[in-house]
């Protein structure tokens, strides 16, 4: 009896000893760009963290931090790399110009509006050619991680009604916007940080400025300094971030946990957008009745940017062809061809919307 008592002793000890290995929570630090308050973590990473934890019952957790506590923003990236951090939350375009795809494929001037781009990321291979090219270009596993709604084209000091307006421009932007508009328009782009922007404005050493959507730009106070606001934001329509991480630390998560985050992940871009959207509307409502004057572009001139971002595109793809980088190409590809289509078919469908509520 002993013996059995025993026997049967030593075999419960071990299966409790193989318990851990299986059941241990699996814990994952997000750099993320902005600060904890900031709609990029309040709508994004800290409902990812959410309901990554809810929908593993607490196997998986993730720590979100701030911008800059990890690695500084324009390296979330890198940080993950070299192990930093486990996972960069941001957009695609952070990573820079030296690989045109990181300035197309999460967000493109004149590209997806916010009505299509979900439908092109899920539905028309959009996350498929992500995950594609972060695992053959840097071995990271991704997945979109959030969308947001259309920028303010512009706060200015001066009027932009034409393409011609832009000449001579001193415009704060980034990324291939800024290029675009030197290039086609004679603008003078400037590339600083947003955190300098306000006092820039306010002092005149910038004509104009892009940032964001109307409630993060109207929290920084752009409106005070600045007297006109253009719109929309046809060189942001729509953006979406993603979760980017080593493949060799998501190839140790057990796969029906992979599964949750990934389910983790779609949840929050459906619910970021509307989320975002809803907070602009308040913002507007303030934006709109102010003392600012409010401008709305015209089909000329989103058709002539559209026609300048088009060509960027191309050139872009091309000369990276030439080098063996047949990414942008691929991706232009793939943007354009469902954006033709969507508007080609969209008419069907009925919207809520007015082509201009300045005058209302």
């Amino acid at each position: 009896m002993r013996h059995v008592m025993r026997c049967a002793t030593l075999a419960i000890g071990a299966a409790l000893l193989a318990l851990p290995a299986a059941a241990q929570t699996i814990t994952l630090r997000a750099a993320t760009i902005a600060p904890k308050t900031s709609v990029y973590n309040t709508a994004i990473a800290l409902p990812f963290a959410d309901y990554v934890n809810k929908l593993t019952d607490g196997k998986v957790k993730i720590e979100v931090f701030e911008g800059g506590v990890l690695a500084p923003v324009f390296k979330i990236y890198e940080a993950v790399e070299d192990g930093r951090a486990d996972i960069a939350i941001g957009p695609a375009s952070f990573l820079g110009g030296k690989d045109p795809t990181n300035l197309m494929i999460g967000s493109f001037p004149t590209g997806l509006g916010v009505d299509s781009i979900i439908a092109w990321m899920y539905n028309d291979g959009g996350e498929k050619l992500l995950q594609e090219h972060r695992k053959a270009t840097m071995k990271l596993h991704t997945m979109v991680l959030g969308a947001g709604p259309s920028e303010i084209f512009a706060h200015s000091h001066k009027p932009i009604r034409t393409v011609e307006d832009l000449k001579g421009l001193k415009f704060r932007t980034l990324g291939n916007w800024a290029a675009i508009i030197k290039d086609s328009f004679g603008a003078a782009p400037v590339v600083v940080p947003g955190s300098e922007l306000y006092s820039m404005l306010e002092k005149k050493a910038i004509d104009g400025t892009e940032y964001s959507m109307p409630s993060e730009n109207k929290a920084l106070g752009f409106q005070e300094v600045a007297k006109y606001i253009i719109m929309p934001g046809i060189h942001a329509g729509s953006w979406t971030f993603e979760a980017a991480m080593r493949e060799d630390t998501w190839n140790k998560i057990p796969k029906d946990l992979q599964e949750k985050i990934h389910m983790a992940a779609r949840l929050v871009t459906f619910e970021s957008m509307n989320s975002i959207i809803m907070q602009d509307f308040a913002a507007l409502g303030a934006l709109l009745g102010g003392k600012n004057e409010v401008i709305i572009l015209d089909e000329t001139f989103k058709r002539k940017a559209k026609e300048a971002a088009r060509k960027w595109a191309a050139d872009a793809a091309s000369k990276a062809k030439a080098e063996g980088n047949p990414w942008p190409e691929r991706v232009a590809k793939s943007i354009f061809d469902f954006q033709d289509r969507w508007e080609k078919y969209s008419p069907y469908l009925v919207v809520d919307h007015q082509p201009d509520f300045a005058k209302k």
